[in-house]
């Protein structure tokens, strides 16, 4: 069992660059990926996207890429010994001697003509740092997903916890329900007898009555199916893969259960403790909500 809640981060540095990747999400019913990236780096949204929808199944997915254009010995060596720095250095004399100055180089001019040189080289082709990219994807997501997990576990545990204080209220609504059909039946013919009616308690028609009254009362298909749709929620609790959705389809019918059950109760204790279970119905849904 996986929440939808979670966050992961990785970075790694480039030739180049050095970038950071940050994936979070939170619970939604579908699966939706915003990827945030850097106006020349906006491929990459292409490609987390399609990697997310192969490993997370529900969730608002949010991917943040950062990147930082490295300022280092190497890039600057490698801009000083290309052919484009020294030509803009031949150029600018050229321009100098052209307008009647003196020009002298100076190492401030040279690191300011580097910074400037390292700034423009940004037209790289970016495209070559898929595989780079996706690696850190790659952990910043198994990073992500390992929290979802965990907290995952959590929320089984809780679940546990409800269930087996649903199970001990199921056992106590059946108790204070006990013969109840038979004595509402005896109350209702009492009722009418005294109401000097003139009913005949032998009367086919007045027994079937009866006994369709007394059925109103029976709740033994409620607590049988309540029970079946907890055992099933246990199960499917501890099922591997997205599940969310199942527990939810099956809570929803352990709410109808009990809301039949209300309608029909005709015990203050007996109801009081189904009320009572409709609140710890209402807590397991809203840890529901959040499971992948």
């Amino acid at each position: 069992m996986n929440s939808m809640t979670g966050y992961g981060q990785a970075s790694a540095n480039l030739s180049d660059y050095k970038v950071s990747i940050e994936v979070s999400s939170v619970n939604k019913k579908n699966l939706e990926v915003i990827v945030n990236t850097p106006k020349e780096w906006q491929f990459f949204e292409f490609l987390a996207t399609s990697f997310l929808k192969k490993k997370i199944d529900r969730g608002r997915v949010r991917v943040l890429l950062t990147v930082e254009q490295q300022e280092n010995s190497q890039v600057f060596s490698k801009i000083l010994n290309g052919e484009d720095f020294n030509s803009l250095i031949v150029e600018i004399k050229s321009f100098m001697k052209a307008k009647g100055e003196n020009f002298k180089l100076t190492s401030e001019l040279v690191i300011e003509l580097l910074q400037i040189s390292n700034k423009g080289s940004g037209s790289t082709d970016t495209n070559q740092y898929n595989d780079d990219l996706l690696t850190v994807l790659l952990q910043a997501t198994d990073s992500m997903v390992e929290m979802r997990q965990i907290e995952g576990k959590e929320i089984s545990s809780d679940f546990e916890l409800r269930l087996s204080r649903l199970s001990e209220m199921i056992i106590q609504i059946e108790s204070a329900s006990k013969d109840l059909p038979g004595i509402m039946r005896q109350k209702l013919l009492e009722k009418l007898q005294n109401a000097n009616l003139g009913i005949d308690p032998s009367d086919e028609r007045v027994l079937k009555e009866l006994a369709l009254y007394a059925e109103k009362c029976d709740i033994s298909e409620e607590i049988t199916r309540l029970r079946s749709h907890i055992l099933q929620f246990e199960q499917t609790s501890k099922l591997d893969g997205p599940i969310g959705r199942k527990l939810e389809f099956i809570l929803q019918e352990i709410s109808r259960e009990l809301n039949t059950f209300c309608s029909k109760s005709a015990r203050s204790q007996s109801t009081s403790i189904a009320l009572e279970a409709r609140v710890e119905v209402e807590k397991i849904r809203e840890q529901v909500m959040n499971i992948e």
